[in-house]
């Protein structure tokens, strides 16, 4: 974990046995890559998912039948093994050559043996939330990664298509990012017995968290550096994603934008051409409006939550993550 939560340390410690749990189960003997995959999970993250399941539980209620820390914890565990799971499949569609800083799986081992690894931490969270969760909340898990895995899906039957669709690209990114967001915030709270209209709310912050947390990131992928991302910038224009900076680009320009596109699967060089001419036609502008549209539904979410250090944990989170530059 790096140092994202240094100001908040009462969670940073419990992200800490968050880690604890993760790193136990991940270094099983029986694993003949759980060295490598545990440097994978515990290198650099920000440890957002846990973080939002750890902040949601913060709303419960001390009534029978509330999950105690402990299981939190286990939980939030369960949610980043998910998330790390998701990453190696990622880095093997895109044939990634570096992640968080660090050579990816398939590049040191192959594709078949990351995505077995992969597959391996998806049956770990699995068995995870079997053993913590209410029937519910691991119903709800199991149901997120078949939704991940269609909005892969979708989105890789997109690549160098270029749509302009708007939805298309919202709906791509519900499934994948935003999904996870709402449902870790929705299992800590109903975990941990908070009011079903408190748990309501924060799945809707969750969500518009996510979708903001999704945008700034495409941003990014064009206007950061590759050694403040730990991956390299212009990675999407490369891939054939038609991300949102990218089609409010496209919609201004479609013929200046589409020749450039086709030059790009020619030659990667002409990337940074794309990403320039996309800051000249105000993709970047326009995408930003949007992720601050998303963070202003989530503030007004966040405000009806009770008056709880956790609301003013989930508060600082949300602005945190509009302006984050990795």
């Amino acid at each position: 974990m790096n140092g994202y939560w240094n100001d908040t340390p009462g969670l940073r410690a419990r992200l800490l046995r968050v880690e604890a749990i993760m790193e136990e189960t991940v270094r099983d003997p029986s694993f003949p890559l759980g060295d490598q995959v545990a440097q994978i999970a515990l290198s650099q993250g920000k440890m957002l998912r846990p973080a939002l399941l750890l902040i949601g539980s913060g709303f419960g209620r001390p009534i029978r039948g509330a999950a105690p820390p402990a299981t939190i914890e286990r939980l939030a565990a369960a949610v980043e093994l998910l998330h790390t799971a998701t990453l190696i499949h990622d880095d093997v569609l895109d044939k990634a050559e570096t992640r968080r800083g660090l050579p990816t799986l398939h590049t040191r081992f192959g594709a078949v043996e990351a995505v077995l690894a992969g597959d391996w931490l998806l049956s770990r969270c699995f068995r995870l939330a079997s053993e913590n969760a209410g029937p519910e909340n691991a119903r709800l898990l199991s149901r997120l990664v078949g939704s991940v895995c269609s909005a892969e899906i979708a989105q890789d039957l997109g690549k160098f298509g270029y749509t302009t669709s708007v939805r298309a690209y919202m709906r791509t990114i519900a499934g994948k990012t935003a999904a996870l967001f709402s449902l870790a915030l929705h299992t800590g709270a109903s975990e941990s017995k908070a009011k079903p209209a408190v748990t309501s709310t924060l799945r809707r912050a969750g969500y518009c968290m996510g979708m903001a947390f999704q945008v700034i990131d495409d941003i990014l992928d064009c206007e950061s550096t590759e050694g403040v991302m730990g991956k390299p910038v212009g990675k999407d224009i490369r891939e054939g994603l038609c991300t949102l900076p990218l089609i409010h680009a496209l919609r201004a320009d479609p013929a200046g934008m589409k020749a450039l596109l086709v030059r790009t699967r020619e030659d990667d060089s002409v990337a940074g051409t794309v990403i320039a001419r996309i800051f000249e036609l105000g993709g970047i502008d326009r995408a930003r409006e949007t992720a601050h549209l998303f963070t202003e539904r989530a503030r007004r979410e966040i405000a009806r939550l009770p008056g709880l250090p956790q609301k003013d944990e989930l508060s600082l989170l949300a602005e945190r993550l509009l302006t984050r530059r990795y």
